[in-house]
Order: structure tokens, then C-alpha cells, then sequence
């Protein structure tokens, strides 16, 4: 082939190869804002969880009040707060649904750092597949672009044995052991390229 026939296809082969580093770092990039992502993911199920348990301070607060108002009243009329009915209502009025709504908000704050966990490892999961998919899609254009060069011929006429007076076309119809050429029923041979 013609000397330019060779240099338009080492330009080729290049910008295959600079498309190639591109796209892979394209997909690194992808990587990293998923990885970014999962972050404030992350960061916005423990804000949820910190406002669940501010709730669940403000209702403790709110009974501790309402205890103590109930204690108070209690002694003020002359009543023992701490048995009888006075207790009762105590327990039933402020003790218990405060108790239910503090459980409450402590499964909420579990479940919302829980599922920011997991909608955190699903995008970690994406920018990794992500990465892999430019990367093997990369790869796949950076063969094809060698393979078309190669089936061109660009190279056909040049020396590529590393200087020691080999061709590409001396090496090719070579067994493996390099001793017996391998016919094909075409009539063709078998190189070493193609297991021969």
C-alpha cells in the first residue's frame, strides 16, 4: 500500500485510541457523580433520621410538662398522683401515646437512614456500571477501528517483525510448532494470527 494509505490509518488507529481514554473517562465521570449522588443520598436519610428524633425529643418534653402538670394538680386538690385514678389517667392520657409516638419516630429515623442506604448503593451500583459500559463500549470501537485498519491492508507491505527481516505476510500460513504449513480446503493457509 501507499505510504499515505499508511499514515491515514496511524491517524485513524490515534484518534480511535484518544477516543477510546474519552470515553473511559466519561464513564469514570458518570462514576463519580453517582458516586456523589449516593453521598447526599446518604446525607438526606440521616437529616431525616436527626429531624425524627428531634420530634421524638420535643414529644418527651411535652410529657415530661404534662406529667408534672398532672403531679400538680394532683397535690394541689389533695389527691396522690402516684396511685389511683389520678396515675391511671397519667399513664393512659400522657404515658402511653407519648410512648407509641417516640416508637414511632425511632422506626421512622431507622427506616429513612435505611432507605437512603440502599438508594445510596443503587446509584453506587450505577456509576459503576456505568464506568464499565464506556469502558467495554470503548474497547469494542477501539477493536473494530484496528480490525478495519487491518483488513484494509495498510500495513500489508511493511516490515512488522521487530527488524529482524520477518513481514507479516512471511509469518502467515506457519504452523504452531513452525515447522509445517496447515492447509485450508480453500486452498488458503493458516497463520498465526488464526491458531495456526
Amino acid at each position: 500500500m501507499s505510504f499515505g494509505s499508511v499514515i491515514s490509518a496511524g491517524i485513524g488507529l490515534i484518534g480511535s485510541a484518544l477516543q477510546y481514554r474519552s470515553s473511559v473517562a466519561e464513564g469514570r465521570i458518570q462514576q463519580q457523580i453517582a458516586e456523589a449522588q449516593a453521598r447526599n443520598e446518604r446525607l438526606k436519610g440521616r437529616v431525616e433520621a436527626v429531624k425524627a428524633q428531634e420530634s421524638a425529643n420535643e414529644i418527651l418534653r411535652r410529657t415530661k410538662r404534662a406529667l408534672a402538670s398532672n403531679i400538680a394538680r394532683g397535690y394541689s386538690s389533695g389527691v396522690l398522683p402516684e396511685i389511683g385514678s389520678a396515675a391511671v389517667f397519667s399513664e393512659q392520657q400522657v404515658l402511653r401515646p407519648a410512648a407509641l409516638d417516640v416508637g414511632i419516630l425511632d422506626q421512622d429515623a431507622f427506616l429513612a437512614i435505611e432507605q437512603s442506604e440502599r438508594q445510596a448503593r443503587n446509584l453506587e451500583y450505577k456509576g459503576r456500571m456505568a464506568a464499565r459500559q464506556a469502558q467495554t463500549a470503548a474497547l469494542g470501537n477501539l477493536v473494530m477501528s484496528v480490525a478495519q485498519v487491518g483488513l484494509s491492508g495498510a500495513f500489508s507491505g511493511m516490515n512488522l517483525g521487530g527488524g529482524f527481516g520477518y513481514s507479516a505476510n512471511s509469518l502467515q500460513g506457519v504452523s504452531a510448532a513452525g515447522t509445517r504449513n496447515v492447509p485450508l480446503p480453500s486452498g488458503g493457509r493458516v497463520g498465526l494470527a488464526f491458531g495456526g
